[in-house]
């Protein structure tokens, strides 16, 4: 066989390595990423099919489906029709070598049962880490488009979950590719609609890596009918809303293990009980008496609604809610004015570091010691100053 001959055929070879290797090769990644998705520890899950796009260094996962292991609803935690994942080229000409991910039709479930089996928060696994086991380099960019999430609680039939449609949002920024100085540095902002199609928005910023949460967070949501919740209302405070708006904002911040915030939501021309259709059963209809009643109070006569602002700080383990405080909001919005319908931008993480001593009064030794100093010098006296034009 001539030398030429021989070329020809190695390189024949070669390229038939390379056919057989890209055709074997979304096999290969699925077995991989479901070989990872079983080692998941309360969950369980699996993958349809892998796309493999070597041009764009990237390649996409159809069908995923994660489920609760052990849980009696049979309802999946999450699932999603496609996720992309792959090289984020802006950042690598910044040369910083990042990955990005894109999350088609997600949808998450969050379940709040009767005991820790048939809960499923997805507060058992470290899904940030599970997502970077899916691809070589860290992830910078994750986006959402068209997701729903709902979440369900013990007595709440799947059809009457508190349900967000059409989610669309993005994080960007989460492995500080842009140095930007900031406390949190990745931003993320999501919109969607609750209900049935009262827009909702998340905004803030969160440091995805801390070894303890930190984040600020603003969220709004408005102009959710009343009797849409009704099934809620029904099971956890027996009553019925025929008629009412209701509206809620709130700003969260956390830092070291603590956290700050208020929440405050807003109803409007509630209609908690009619005599159009008497309640057969007594104590229900004296019930919904007393709520329609106690709105009416507390209502803002030149607003027409009924608001609250209710802080809240402490540790993540341990939140603390001010009773007294909520109480004294509702009849101030009574007696004295109604809330404006707007994030009042008052919460952040100074907020959070600045109440570090309000929930732990025991400060680290280096703050201690510089506090001390600090005394110590104040309380040192000082010489009286001589008179003008002489040196002291």
């Amino acid at each position: 066989m001539s030398r030429r001959r021989k070329i020809l055929l190695a390189l024949l070879i070669v390229f038939v390595a390379l056919v057989g290797a890209r055709l074997a090769l979304p096999y290969v990644v699925k077995n991989y990423v479901n070989d990872k998705l079983a080692t998941l520890d309360s969950y369980d899950g699996h993958v349809n099919d892998i796309d493999i796009h070597l041009w764009r260094g990237a390649y996409s996962i159809d069908g995923l489906e994660i489920v609760k292991t052990g849980a009696r609803r049979p309802i999946p935690f999450f699932k999603a029709a496609r996720i992309n994942l792959s090289v984020e080229w802006r950042s690598l000409w910044r040369g910083s070598v990042v990955a990005e991910a894109e999350f088609l039709a997600p949808e998450v479930n969050l379940v709040q049962g009767n005991n820790k089996q048939d809960t499923q928060l997805g507060g058992e696994e470290n899904w940030n880490r599970r997502l970077e086991q899916l691809f070589p380099f860290r992830f910078n960019t994750v986006e959402v488009h068209y997701g729903t999430v709902r979440f369900l609680a013990p007595g709440i039939n799947t059809r009457d979950a508190i349900t967000a449609r059409n989610v669309e949002g993005a994080v960007t920024n989460l492995t500080n590719v842009i140095e930007t100085g900031k406390e949190t540095f990745a931003d993320f902002s999501i919109t969607a609609n609750v209900l049935d199609g009262a827009p909702a928005r998340v905004k803030g910023s969160i440091d995805a890596f801390a070894t303890q949460p930190t984040f600020d967070v603003n969220m709004e949501v408005k102009k959710v009918q009343l009797p849409q919740v009704n099934p809620w209302l029904r099971e956890y405070i027996k009553a019925d809303a025929e008629a009412g708006k209701f509206e809620l904002y709130m700003e969260l911040a956390a830092a070291d293990g603590k956290f700050t915030g208020y929440a405050k939501p807003i109803l409007e021309e509630v209609d908690i009980y009619r005599s159009g259709e008497p309640e057969k059963n007594a104590l229900k209809r004296v019930w919904e008496g007393f709520l329609d009643f106690a709105a009416n109070v507390l209502e803002n006569k030149d607003a027409d609604q009924v608001a609250a602002r209710i802080p809240f700080k402490g540790t993540i383990k341990d939140p603390e809610t001010s009773l007294f405080a909520t109480i004294a909001s509702v009849l101030h919005n009574a007696f004295v004015s109604a809330f404006a319908r707007s994030l009042e931008g008052s919460i952040s993480l100074r907020d959070v570091k600045k109440n570090l001593r309000d929930i732990d009064p025991s400060p680290p030794d280096a703050e201690k010691k510089a506090s001390d100093k600090k005394d110590r010098k104040e309380n040192t006296p000082r010489s009286k100053p001589g008179p003008p034009g002489k040196n002291s």
